[in-house]
């Protein structure tokens, strides 16, 4: 059947009203589909992320969630120049332009130094076991300090500042350490059996703890 055949006989304001609307339903689906679509996905919106470094984490969810943004903590630090819960970093930065209902990832300032407890290592450990070990720890490391008449490379004493530290007591991984470890010449084998033997008393290396 053509078109013409089809119109043929057929008049009267239903048919004519079923046409028009089917009209409308070609039409208009597509184009309401296409303003959905915008609208879901917030095409041409754009957000100015406001900068919130260095605002309490409180404050900067409330400014960042009232921007119509999400927030998400990513991780936290140490910084002595800030103050404690501070937002150290922002991500994305502020002044970026975003869609709305974007992740914004904040790096916020620890209350407190990160401590760690300190390794079995003083009278236990050769020197690169012992810089090994507490680089993997977190801890940054001064030059060692050789001690004359201890074997060589034989870890006899770890400090910060000029605090000696012992095994298993909480230390702040902020501040370097120092590793005190014997200057003088031992062949890899008497090394072997030194490490993990006990002295009786720090006198016995002639170290001041």
């Amino acid at each position: 059947m053509n078109i013409k055949a089809y119109f043929t006989g057929k008049s009267g304001f239903v048919f004519w009203l079923n046409i028009v609307l089917m009209g409308v339903v070609l039409v208009g689906a597509p184009l309401g589909a296409f303003y959905a679509l915008n609208q879901f996905t917030h095409h041409g919106e754009k957000i100015e992320v406001p900068n919130v470094v260095g605002s309490s984490a409180y404050n900067a969810t409330e400014l960042l969630e009232e921007a119509g943004l999400r927030v998400e903590i990513a991780d936290s630090m140490y910084n002595t120049r800030m103050a404690p819960g501070a937002v150290i970093e922002q991500t994305p930065r502020g002044g970026s332009l975003v869609k709305n209902g974007r992740i914004i990832y904040l790096t916020i300032n620890l209350k407190g130094e990160p401590m760690v407890k300190f390794p079995d290592l003083v009278h236990n450990s050769s020197l690169r076991e012992a810089e090994a070990q507490l680089k993997v720890l977190g801890f940054s490391l001064t030059p060692c300090e050789r001690v004359d008449g201890q074997p060589r490379d034989f870890v006899v004493g770890v400090k910060q500042g000029t605090r000696y530290l012992h095994t298993g007591e909480m230390v702040s991984r902020d501040r370097a350490l120092t590793i005190l470890a014997g200057a003088g010449e031992i062949d890899s084998l008497e090394l072997d059996t030194l490490v993990g033997a006990e002295p009786e008393s720090a006198a016995d290396f002639d170290l001041d703890f």
